[in-house]
């Protein structure tokens, strides 16, 4: 039995409900449901951000030795492709030693890094040069919009008509040649609600230990965010920096949207012509188109201020990551253009750590994304922590108590 007076597969299977589980309450009705241990909510919430802050502890002492230049890699061989993106979520926190119930409500970021590794594709020339249908699909573009708002947590409440559905020619589907992909090999997960320069180092470090500094191809992708940009020049120089296609879309999208707000005709064409352009990385003609159309604003006062904000944000977005766009160069060379895992990593956060019920403070939420980002990570860091585990003393009420010699 270990010094918390579980065993170490017990102290396991609780760690796992209560960084995985939908709240403490329901990790406490699992584990008595499914493992038979009758523990409470309470109790588990202790033991898994204890044992959170063990985990978070470990990757501190793997930044120092990063910045001491001691950090090694425990991997003979490099990757072949190792890509590294990360974003930011949102939770709600609230005041600690405020007393009973919740107070200071508010909402703070959650910085998460998927850190991905490929096997090695290299193409003669662009593999893909038509779009996805989805992206050029008005429904499934609309509620891809949204959903991406949704996962970030900045869904506003949209000033424009819904693109009403459009007429599609029915035409024969050919079967399309599908092309040789990179195979997804390995993922592992930073998270937390550390600042950008702590972060940052975060990442590094792990990207470090996973061999990544040393792989055949490397590539950077954020969403061209004021904090992405600076951490991957000064973690990640020299990596292939790309701009998240995703992100990119939604702009363009958003743009068109506003700028042909009661001509939805207008507006998918405008739209299906910067997406393709931007696909095939002729980012000259996005931006030429986006400044024609502020130009035609100027000349059209019926046309709100609000859609003018929308358009230069998305032309300024442009210009600002061109260098980012090479889209048809990075495919050729076997690179993923899309933070589409990143996404779905930031749903797997959300699934625990945001809720309309759900109010953390610091140090909790930082000790449950640990313990969610182990679970998440697809190596054997999940086993390997309990092998190297030292004995702890207990928490809460049921330790075990000290041994008391009797005579």
């Amino acid at each position: 039995m270990g010094c918390e007076g579980y065993s170490p597969g017990v102290l396991k299977k609780i760690e796992y409900a209560g960084g995985n589980g939908r709240s403490f309450e329901s990790a406490a009705e699992s584990l008595e449901r499914l493992a038979e241990c009758s523990i409470s909510a309470r109790q588990v919430e202790r033991l898994t951000e204890k044992l959170g802050k063990q985990r978070g502890g470990l990757r501190d002492q793997d930044v120092e030795a990063m910045k001491a230049r001691t950090l090694r890699s425990p991997y003979k061989q490099a990757p072949a492709i190792a890509v590294v993106m990360v974003d930011a979520g949102k939770a709600q926190f609230r005041e600690e030693d405020a007393g009973p119930g919740v107070h200071g409500a508010h909402w703070g970021d959650v910085k998460a890094a998927c850190l991905q590794t490929y096997s090695d594709v290299e193409f003669k020339r662009d593999p893909q040069p038509d779009p996805p249908e989805v992206f050029l699909d008005p429904d499934r573009v609309e509620r891809l919009c949204r959903e991406m708002e949704k996962v970030r947590g900045t869904s506003t409440k949209d000033e424009t008509r819904k693109l009403p559905e459009q007429k599609k020619k029915k035409t024969k589907k050919k079967r399309k040649k599908r092309h040789q992909r990179p195979a997804r090999l390995v993922r592992t997960v930073v998270a937390t609600t550390a600042a950008v320069e702590p972060f940052g180092w975060m990442v590094s470090a792990e990207a470090l230990k996973r061999k990544m500094y040393a792989a055949k191809k490397r590539a950077f992708i954020g969403d061209g965010g004021n904090w992405i940009e600076p951490l991957g020049q000064m973690h990640f120089a020299g990596w292939t920096q790309i701009l998240d296609f995703l992100h990119l879309l939604v702009h363009l999208f958003a743009a068109a949207r506003l700028l042909f707000a009661n001509n939805p005709a207008c507006a998918w064409k405008l739209y299906e012509q910067m997406l393709r352009d931007a696909w095939a990385g002729r980012v000259q003609k996005v931006i030429d188109a986006l400044r024609l159309q502020l130009d035609r604003l100027g000349s059209e006062p019926s046309i709100g201020k609000g859609a003018r904000h929308v358009v230069e944000l998305a032309l300024d977005y442009v210009v600002r990551n061109r260098e980012r766009m090479d889209y048809a160069c990075y495919r050729q060379q076997g690179l993923p253009i899309s933070s589409s895992l990143m996404e779905s990593l930031i749903k797997q956060l959300n699934h625990r750590v945001k809720g309309t019920e759900q109010f953390w403070n610091d140090g909790g939420l930082e000790a449950v994304l640990q313990v969610r980002a182990a679970y998440l990570s697809q190596d054997e860091r999940v086993d390997a922590f309990y092998e190297n585990r030292p004995r702890s003393p207990a928490v809460g009420r049921h330790r075990l108590k000290p041994f008391q010699p009797t005579g």
